[in-house]
């Protein structure tokens, strides 16, 4: 699936519960710079959230905040969302277009925080 750093080219607007819930989480964690979230055609599996966080200080490839919060900010996903959610992260800096692996519905595309964007 090919996704755009520019979020108007991949997202039709639709105003969901689970669109809105994605939208408050983000503006709550400053340190995720951006955020997709991607229901899966294939039937069963949750939403996978993708998110890229703030680079870390030392340069280190793994995030300290990663190994520290993703456990939780999954859990607290899947509570927000009502269901399944597979988080992941990504590291920049990325090309203008990208691909993941799999298909499905892109239902948020958020980079407000992103001073690249």
């Amino acid at each position: 699936m090919k996704i755009s750093l520019h979020p108007m080219r991949d997202m039709r607007p639709h105003a969901s519960a689970a669109s809105q819930a994605l939208a408050d989480w983000y503006a709550r964690h400053s340190v995720v710079l951006r955020l997709w979230a991607i229901r899966p055609y294939a039937v069963g599996h949750g939403m996978r959230v993708i998110v890229m966080l703030e680079p870390s200080i030392d340069g280190n490839e793994i995030s300290p905040v990663w190994m520290a919060k993703g456990a939780s900010w999954a859990r607290d996903l899947q509570q927000k969302l009502d269901g399944a959610v597979q988080l992941e992260r990504l590291d920049g800096p990325l090309p203008e277009e990208f691909e993941i692996e799999g298909e499905g519905v892109l239902h948020a595309s958020l980079c407000w925080r992103d001073s690249t964007a």
